[in-house]
């Protein structure tokens, strides 16, 4: 899909929520951003907790996406919508639409509760417009996370020339740590989620009580992986609506995963584990499936082993994803833009001279942030009005109209790993504070310029 040089990218997702679908189009804008797109994102309530004058989930706030409370409708904007929210795809026709297909059973389900509520009481309101493989909606592109999602709307009538592949990956904290973890530790723990499947599982569990049954609930996403870290194996026989997230966690952690046949389960790509591991969800296999993990239990560096391709596959999600997201919109990036630079000074004359100085000059800096854990959270610091803005839940500094976000040094620090932040500034003459929060930033040589005070 083609995006003009004045083409705003709207990104409806459910707010004040965090799951997996609302990171991933987090994700998603995050991307956008990189390719110096303009996007915001547009946030619908999603439950009670709808704050919709602060609708952003404070495990989101360090992406720093903007978001807005109105869509501007027009023929060179876009609108990226979520399949379980496909009402919102008829807001108007007049933007350019994309669905993204992150899960099949949601949408199936959505349709269903749509379809129920009128059924208690047909005359109770008009029917909504929704998605339903309509031929007057030839004009929307599709875009899937998962095989099973393209093999699904292929099935009901998408041509190959409206489909972009456009994949997920799981959180870089996530990634960081697992990179860590010990697999010589592993204890013999059966991890899994009581959400799905949990009928067929609890079977598993009546029928071998020895085993060390662990589920996945009520647990910080540390503590989930905290328990992965320690686990041999994960099952999940419940349904998989796409690529799901936790059989990937639990993979990268070094788990066996062991899975039904449903869903995205079903094709050796979506969960590329050995079909050895995969069980059709049956009284018949309970018994064949309590001795594979009786055998993982025993032999976990042999079952361990034929796990690789799949931890392979999940860490490429990153860079497969920006892969997918440029050629979605067949991005072509400029020989000649500016490197997205952080500004380090603590807030002082001198950090405006430095912004207003790499703001106008030529020297291949744009100044994106302001790294100042103080001003940032404006703990104990009082500013002028005009000097410090606070938009929608940031602070930004203000420099002859130029709005700078502030930022904190451990947010600088996940934007620096995702490319948001691709240098660092700095007056020579603050080095010594720099020093401070260098272990924190880990810049790497030659990502940390030093400028003379009287250089513009």
């Amino acid at each position: 899909m083609k995006v003009y040089p004045e083409s705003k990218i709207y990104i409806i997702s459910p707010g004040n929520i965090h799951s997996g679908g609302p990171e991933l189009v987090h994700q998603l804008a995050s991307q956008l951003l990189k390719m110096d797109y303009n996007v915001n994102m547009f946030y619908l309530p999603a439950n009670s907790n709808f704050n919709p004058a602060d609708p952003v989930d404070p495990l989101y706030r360090k992406y720093y996406i903007p978001f807005v409370r109105n869509l501007e409708v027009s023929h060179k904007n876009i609108m990226i919508v979520p399949e379980s929210s496909s009402l919102n795809l008829y807001v108007s026709k007049k933007m350019r639409r994309i669905m993204w297909w992150m899960s099949v059973d949601n949408y199936i389900n959505n349709l269903c509760n749509i379809l129920k509520k009128f059924k208690q009481n047909p005359l109770e309101s008009t029917m909504p417009q929704f998605f339903y493989f309509d031929k007057n909606d030839s004009d929307i592109e599709h875009w899937v996370q998962s095989d099973y999602a393209e093999i699904f709307i292929k099935k009901n009538g998408i041509a190959d020339k409206q489909i972009h592949k456009v994949r997920d990956y799981l959180n870089e904290a996530f990634l960081r740590r697992a990179s860590k973890i010990d697999i010589s530790q592993k204890e013999d723990i059966v991890a899994y989620n009581p959400v799905k499947g949990f009928e067929f599982t609890q079977k598993l569990l009546k029928v071998a009580p020895e085993i060390n049954w662990r589920p996945i609930r009520d647990m910080t996403p540390e503590e989930v992986q905290q328990l992965l870290a320690k686990a041999k194996v994960y099952i999940d026989f419940g349904n998989h609506p796409g690529r799901d997230r936790i059989p990937r966690e639990a993979a990268i952690s070094g788990c066996c995963v062991l899975t039904g046949r449903r869903g995205a389960a079903a094709n050796p790509n979506d969960i590329a584990i050995d079909d050895s591991f995969k069980f059709n969800d049956t009284d018949e296999n309970i018994i064949p499936i309590i001795e594979r993990i009786k055998d993982i239990f025993a032999n976990f560096e042999t079952n361990y082993k034929t796990h690789q391709h799949y931890r392979d596959q999940i860490m490429k999600e990153p860079s497969n994803f920006d892969f997918d997201v440029k050629a979605a919109f067949g991005y072509k990036e400029s020989q000649n833009r500016p490197f997205k630079t952080a500004i380090l000074p603590s807030l002082s004359t001198d950090t405006f001279e430095l912004v207003q100085n790499l703001s106008e000059s030529k020297l291949g800096y744009k100044p994106y942030f302001i790294v100042d854990d103080k001003l940032t959270f404006k703990k104990n610091v009082s500013v002028k009005s005009e000097i410090i803005l606070t938009r929608e839940g940031v602070n930004y500094l203000n420099i002859k109209g130029l709005l700078i976000p502030l930022i904190s040094s451990d947010d600088a620090a996940f934007l620096y790993r995702e490319k948001r932040i691709e240098k660092f500034a700095a007056f020579r003459q603050d080095i010594d504070k720099i020093k401070e929060i260098a272990p924190t930033l880990a810049i790497k040589e030659g990502d940390l310029t030093f400028f003379k005070k009287s250089e513009s």
